[in-house]
C-alpha cells in the first residue's frame, strides 16, 4: 500500500513496532471487554456510545489511519462527554472521568507508541519527543499504580471496598494483600526513579538501561494481577492480559527509543 493511502494494514511480523501496535490494540479490546462485562444486560445509550468510541479508536490506531491520534482523542473526549453529560445529565461524573480516566489512560495508550517509534512520523524533534515520552511514561506508571493500590495499602480493617460504576463491592483481605499493594507501589516508584535517572539525569547506574527501570515499574502490574485475583477482585487471566499489554507497550517502546538513539549516536561518532 502506498505512503499516501488513508490507512495501512496491521503489521504481522514480530518486530518491536508490530508487538507494541498489537499491545496498543489489546488495551482497547480489554477496556471494551471489561465495560461490557460490568454493564452486561444494563447498558444504556451513553455506555454504547463510549463502547463504540473505544473500539473505533483502537481500530484507527491499528490501521494507522491518517490523523488517527487526533480523531481518537476527540472520540474519547467528545463522545463520552456528550453521552454522559447530555444523555445522563451528570456533568460531575464527566469532569471526573475526563481528568482521572479518559485523558491519562487513553492519552497514554494513544501517544506513548507514537512518541517512541519513528514509524509513526510525529513532527517533533527527537529531544522534545524524549522529554515528553519520559514524563508521560513516568507519570502514568506512578499515577495508575498508586491510584489502584493506595486504598488497599492503607486499609487496616480487613476489608477493601471498590466502586464499580453504580455499586460498591467489599472484599475480605489479609495482611499479605496489603503488603503486596505496598510492594507494588514501591516497585513502580523505584522503576520510575531509575528511568528518570538514566534518561533525564544522565546517570550511569551500574549498567542499568532506561528500559530496565521501565521493566521494574511494569512488574508492579503483574504483582497487582496476582494480588487482586487472590482476594477475588479480578480473575487471574484478565489481570495477566492487562499486565502483558502494559509490559509490552512500555518496555518495548522504551527499548526502541533509547537503544535506537544510542545506536544512532555511536554511528555518528
Amino acid at each position: 500500500m502506498s505512503d499516501d493511502a488513508p490507512y495501512q494494514m496491521p503489521p504481522t511480523d514480530t518486530s518491536r513496532f508490530s508487538l507494541v501496535m498489537w499491545a496498543q490494540f489489546g488495551f482497547f479490546l480489554l477496556i471494551a471487554y471489561e465495560m461490557n462485562s460490568n454493564f452486561e444486560g444494563t447498558m444504556g445509550a451513553e455506555e454504547f456510545v463510549f463502547l463504540g468510541a473505544v473500539l473505533v479508536t483502537g481500530l484507527l490506531q491499528l490501521l494507522r489511519v491518517n490523523n488517527r491520534r487526533m480523531i481518537g482523542m476527540l472520540l474519547m473526549i467528545v463522545g463520552p462527554t456528550i453521552s454522559w453529560g447530555v444523555l445522563g445529565g451528570e456533568m460531575e461524573m464527566v469532569i471526573f472521568g475526563l481528568i482521572f480516566f479518559i485523558l491519562p489512560f487513553f492519552g497514554m495508550v494513544i501517544f506513548i507508541p507514537a512518541l517512541g517509534f519513528d514509524e509513526h512520523g510525529m513532527e517533533l524533534s527527537r529531544e522534545r519527543r524524549k522529554l515528553i515520552l519520559v514524563l508521560v511514561m513516568s507519570l502514568c506508571m506512578v499515577f495508575f499504580t498508586v491510584m489502584e493500590n493506595m486504598a488497599l495499602a492503607t486499609t487496616d480493617d480487613g476489608t477493601y471496598e471498590v466502586d464499580d460504576f453504580d455499586a460498591t463491592t467489599t472484599y475480605d483481605i489479609d495482611d499479605q494483600n496489603v503488603n503486596l499493594a505496598k510492594a507494588s507501589i514501591g516497585l513502580a516508584i523505584t522503576g520510575v526513579l531509575i528511568f528518570l535517572a538514566t534518561t533525564l539525569g544522565g546517570m550511569a547506574l551500574g549498567g542499568l538501561r532506561p528500559w530496565h527501570g521501565v521493566a521494574i515499574a511494569a512488574s508492579a502490574a503483574w504483582l497487582d494481577g496476582y494480588n487482586w485475583s487472590d482476594f477475588g477482585m479480578d480473575p487471574l487471566w484478565l489481570s495477566c492480559l492487562w499486565a502483558l499489554m502494559i509490559t509490552v507497550m512500555y518496555v518495548l517502546t522504551a527499548c526502541e527509543f533509547f537503544e535506537k538513539g544510542e545506536e544512532a549516536t555511536m554511528e555518528s561518532e
